[in-house]
């Protein structure tokens, strides 16, 4: 990971991803990660930081559950199965995927997925969590959204 100062002093957000890189303004830096897997991580151990009320408006915290549940698909999962993908925090304590035209959102113990697929929009709900079982579906996806 290579850590550059920001030469212009941009403003933004905290931890705001841009596809590989990750602008951290409380450090004023711009981290760059050639790793998909390691960007990934990156997002979620941010994330695992996120306190109720963190959007202002009574956000709940990432649950436990949901961040030991990513953890456990990153593990498993190769390096080419993130590229594309970004991590984001929902207000209810889970957290969405997203990629192009495709989105899961990942609870404690079941996640959904939908994918824009030939001008309709495809998907499941309520798929019971495992670290296998989300990866196939990131796999899936990134199949159909090439």
């Amino acid at each position: 990971m290579d850590i550059k100062q920001n030469p212009n002093n941009i403003a933004a957000e905290p931890a705001v991803a841009f596809g590989s890189m990750s602008y951290d303004a409380e450090y004023d830096t711009v981290l760059t990660v050639s790793n998909e897997k390691s960007r990934i991580k990156i997002s979620i151990d941010k994330l695992s930081y996120l306190k109720y009320n963190w959007d202002g408006l009574e956000a709940l915290p990432i649950n436990n559950d949901v961040i030991k549940n990513i953890n456990a698909t990153v593990r498993i999962s190769k390096n080419k199965d993130w590229k594309g993908w970004k991590i984001e925090p929902n207000v209810n304590g889970t957290i969405y995927l997203r990629h192009n035209d495709a989105a899961i959102s990942l609870g404690n113990n079941a996640f959904s997925y939908y994918i824009k697929d030939g001008g309709k929009v495809v998907g499941k709900n309520k798929i019971a969590f495992s670290p296998e079982s989300l990866i196939e579906t990131i796999q899936m996806i990134n199949l159909r959204i090439v």
